[in-house]
């Protein structure tokens, strides 16, 4: 309730606690819609969610990214046509392209870690994105591939040329364009770009 124009300190409250659950929400319906822009490529699609989690992983805090990313794997895996191809279920989860969406979520809580640790140093601030966020893909790559190693019986060479290489050039402009918007919008917020 308002009192001389002020929140009271239990709306105040209220309102505290629900703005975590919509940061997670927005972050959750980023990777979501990311995941609708789709270049059908064999194993492993082009999509821009890589680019959404790096966006997620700078603008949230270190639980609401990985909540987002778990909350968009939980709904794919109970069926909600959300991964590539508005496909969903744990079938997906399981197949060629499953580790790479599983590792959504442990590369969020690494490219958090990562993000905060780096931006404490003297480094610019967009230099700590992108190192963070270079990380962040890195993880996505390591579990998308030990998965299409195993699923599609492919040799570490071939797995990584299959579902790898094809995306590293390309997943690095994503990195280099999520980094530059942030540190361009913290300078125009004020905040110091360092």
């Amino acid at each position: 309730m308002l009192r001389n124009g002020s929140i009271s300190r239990g709306e105040s409250h209220g309102l505290s606690a629900v703005v975590p659950v919509l940061r997670v929400a927005a972050g959750t319906l980023a990777l979501i819609a990311s995941a609708n822009v789709e270049v059908p490529l064999v194993p492993v699609p082009f999509t821009l969610q890589v680019l959404a989690l790096c966006f997620v992983v700078l603008a949230l805090r270190p639980r609401e990214a990985v909540a987002s990313a778990a909350s968009y794997v939980a709904i794919g895996a109970l069926g909600a046509p959300v991964f590539s191809g508005h496909m969903g279920g744990i079938v997906r989860l399981a197949g060629p392209t499953g580790g790479f969406i599983l590792g959504f979520v442990l590369a969020a809580a690494v490219g958090s870690l990562v993000l905060g640790r780096v931006s404490r140093t003297r480094l610019p601030w967009v230099v700590s994105a992108a190192v963070s966020l270079v990380a962040m893909v890195a993880v996505v790559y390591l579990c998308g591939w030990a998965q299409l190693m195993v699923v599609a019986h492919l040799s570490a060479a071939a797995a990584f040329a299959a579902g790898v290489a094809p995306f590293v050039a390309l997943d690095l402009m994503k990195v280099g364009i999520a980094s530059c918007t942030f540190a361009a919008g913290r300078i125009a917020l004020g905040r110091d770009a360092r």
